[in-house]
């Protein structure tokens, strides 16, 4: 139904108004749309509120998460890559949605043209706020909530238990990428030093084999810069956007304890409401005529108060559907982000073997310990 690229990251505005605009493209089958293809400007803030939009509108929906927000670095070239491939994930993920990517606010962030002037007239309802302090405010305003459905407080410890496993993981990753970076900058010290021997007053045939081993080393050098960088865009990224995603499905808990809150109030003020009316009619005899209105009140509150008991069971039934979508996307995205990065790596490492194995084979004629040699490096460049 939808084919949406988030690219073109361009720096626009002035030095102290500085900030990234990316360009949206969309295709898509959808009638709903006036167009069938189409691309748009946006800047971070728009994907912040659309993504607040998105949360207001469907309590017990895991919204994807956005990039974390920073302030230091950010025009830098690899940080603008990093979030244009976040932003593009979150845009896939809520396009694939069933019920997000119906919703009108996402509609109007993939066509509008004049969004800014939008979104001025389609504000979020700041009653649907989100996150703990909106919980703990909901708590001090109503009745205590206490959960009563094992399966949340189940869920609950599996995901503080995740979100330790996922830091613990990302502290590993950060710890191979700087050794990396130490055996990048080695690499490239040992090639410069060869190069450098290479040029000094041997015999032509010991400079031009050393001038080989110094390119295959520069070779090595660069495969091993873009191994460290699919560390971040694969596995990193991905452990990183599901941190963030567990903070996503807390907060359709929190939704949940709101629904909760919402439905006793209404039953609140149900039975204030009857008891109101009994009291007026213990206080005075009134005609059916005259009774018709209090039906008609008592009526409309037992409504409001069934309508809110049925949002809170919905919500906990999305949540759990949700939870299992969840579960579903993390196994199918790990398991993806792996394959990509071991092909990746086993490609490279295989043009690495081609690279000594055919290149280097000139060394061979040096002498029987350089083949050793050029052998032990093949083997060390391919681990």
């Amino acid at each position: 139904m939808f084919e949406i690229a988030v690219g073109d990251p361009q720096k626009v505005g002035d030095p102290i108004s500085a900030h990234i605009v990316y360009t949206v493209s969309t295709k898509t089958s959808s009638s709903d749309f006036k167009k069938s293809a189409f691309s748009v400007l946006r800047r971070y803030s728009d994907f912040l509120w659309l993504h607040e939009a998105l949360v207001s509108n469907n309590p017990g929906v895991v919204v994807p998460p956005l990039p974390e927000k920073v302030s230091f670095g950010r025009f830098e070239g690899s940080f603008v890559e990093s979030r244009r491939l976040a932003l593009n994930k979150c845009i896939q993920k809520i396009a694939n949605h069933p019920r997000l990517c119906r919703d009108p606010d996402f509609k109007l962030f993939l066509e509008s043209d004049s969004f800014a002037l939008d979104i001025k007239h389609r504000k979020v309802d700041g009653s649907q706020g989100t996150g703990l302090m909106v919980t703990i405010g909901s708590s001090i305003a109503g009745p205590k909530f206490y959960e009563t459905d094992e399966w949340f407080d189940k869920k609950k410890v599996y995901l503080d238990s995740l979100e330790s496993q996922l830091k613990a993981l990302v502290k590993s990753i950060e710890g191979v990428a700087k050794q990396r970076t130490e055996v990048i900058t080695a690499t490239m010290e040992f090639s410069e030093a060869i190069g450098a021997l290479a040029a000094s007053n041997l015999s032509r045939h010991l400079s031009n084999s050393l001038s080989v081993l110094a390119e295959a080393e520069k070779k090595a050098k660069e495969f091993q810069e873009i191994e460290a960088k699919d560390d971040t865009v694969t596995i990193l990224g991905t452990v990183e956007e599901y941190i963030r995603l567990i903070s996503s499905v807390r907060l359709t808990f929190s939704s949940r304890i709101k629904a909760f809150h919402a439905m006793k109030s209404s039953e609140a003020e149900r039975n204030r409401v009857r008891m109101m009316h009994e009291k007026t009619l213990r206080q005075r005899g009134l005609d059916r005529q005259s009774m018709m209105p209090l039906h008609r009140e008592i009526g409309a509150v037992e409504a409001k108060a069934q309508e809110a008991r049925t949002e809170y069971e919905d919500v906990t039934k999305l949540i759990k559907s949700e939870v299992g979508r969840f579960e579903s996307e993390r196994i199918d995205d790990f398991k993806a982000s792996l394959e990509a990065y071991l092909e990746g790596m086993i490609t490279r490492q295989n043009e690495v073997g081609h690279f000594f194995l055919s290149d280097c084979s000139r060394l061979f004629m040096i002498a029987p310990g350089c083949r050793s040699f050029i052998r032990g490096r093949s083997i060390n460049s391919s681990c």
